[in-house]
């Protein structure tokens, strides 16, 4: 084994050297961080990796279960430089740049405090963030459409609630703290409730189960949510609204004998809706609730009685004021009915013109895509 690893840990060095040669030096400016950002994690990397050749502890047998675990991962982390930061840099093309634009606006009108991801049209699923590249991928076609691009405003969330040591964003952070206690305090009475009335030992299970996906998951998502409702406005619930008619399947899911990663979507959508009245949004909430509700109704789905025993009002109300006092104190501009930033008001009118004219709604988008984006 020895043998095999004094071979592989030379030629992943070699290939973190090829990488960094392959990095493109003549990319818009916009891309300055993103290659940066990859140069120094393949050199440290590099330096990892030859520390696996040179530590005299790798020369003792008992130390080689310690050596090919850091060599798997610093594979790993090799990979996710190769497929996504080096690749979102090799195959940047004009959609990329006017997305990349797009963002630089978005960021700018909503006084977001950290530097502005570099955008990628690699993604095979749907919008997601890689926090360690600062790099955010949509799908191929993102750009040539509005409907879903307030998905961008949650992503952008993501950073704010992760990166660590930055008393600017301390204030969000510390927010999603203190509606996590108060949920999880909550989840602590409904579990003391059940061990009162000496049930099923099931629910009790089922409660540490919800508590996991708390602390690990939802919290964050909910907050990512309300983020992007609280600058953006309704665009972004109806963006919800859309993501859910297309792909969504039960709305009222809750997880009796494993995790998920996202909370159930008519919960996201409850506090959404409870986030815009209180943003000033009050008419705009109404219809998207009432829309919502056609919706779910279509589905078919049963709501089951744990559902409201997982997301129960107060628990929402309480992640949705917390959310405000967060937003409001990293120095976040937030959506009124107002506000007339140049994105704003493009991806709030989309949806607009999308429930007023749906016949018609394909070519206003078309000519709006050609003027906001290109």
């Amino acid at each position: 084994m020895n043998e095999y690893l004094e071979g592989s840990v030379r030629q992943l060095i070699e290939r973190g050297r090829q990488l960094t040669a392959t990095i493109p030096r003549n990319l818009p400016r916009d891309y300055d961080t993103l290659a940066r950002t990859c140069r120094e994690k393949l050199i440290q990397l590099n330096e990892q990796l030859r520390s696996l050749l040179d530590d005299p502890r790798f020369s003792y047998l008992k130390h080689q279960p310690e050596r090919l675990r850091s060599f798997k991962r610093l594979v790993a982390e090799l990979d996710l430089i190769e497929t996504m930061g080096i690749a979102a840099l090799d195959r940047a093309n004009d959609e990329d740049h006017k997305l990349n634009s797009l963002l630089e606006t978005i960021t700018r009108e909503i006084a977001y405090p950290f530097e502005t991801p570099v955008v990628t049209t690699l993604s095979q699923q749907y919008f997601c963030i890689v926090t360690d590249l600062n790099l955010l991928c949509v799908p191929l076609a993102e750009g040539r459409f509005l409907l879903h691009l307030p998905d961008l405003y949650h992503e952008l969330a993501h950073p704010l609630l992760t990166l660590l040591d930055d008393p600017i964003v301390e204030p969000f952070q510390n927010a999603m703290l203190f509606a996590l206690q108060e949920t999880i305090e909550y989840l602590d009475a409904e579990s003391i409730k059940q061990d009162r009335r000496r049930g099923p030992e099931r629910p009790t299970i089922t409660l540490q189960r919800w508590k996991i996906c708390w602390v690990k998951y939802w919290m964050v998502e909910f907050f990512c949510d309300l983020f992007a409702v609280l600058v953006l406005g309704p665009a972004f619930a109806w963006s919800h609204f859309h993501l859910c008619a297309k792909r969504g399947q039960n709305p009222f899911d809750v997880p009796l004998f494993g995790t998920s990663s996202h909370p159930a979507d008519d919960a996201r959508m409850r506090v959404m809706i409870v986030a815009l009245k209180n943003a000033g949004f009050a008419s705009a909430a109404d219809n998207i609730a009432k829309r919502w509700s056609d919706l779910v109704g279509l589905s078919g789905y049963i709501l089951e009685p744990e559902y409201h025993q997982c997301f129960p009002d107060s628990v929402l109300e309480s992640i949705s004021r917390h959310a405000l006092s967060g937003v409001s104190n990293i120095g976040c501009r937030i959506a009124s009915p107002s506000t007339a930033d140049q994105v704003h008001s493009a991806l709030n009118s989309a949806w607009e013109q999308f429930w007023l004219r749906p016949t018609e709604y394909v070519e206003w988008e078309r000519a709006e895509v050609t003027r906001m984006i290109s």
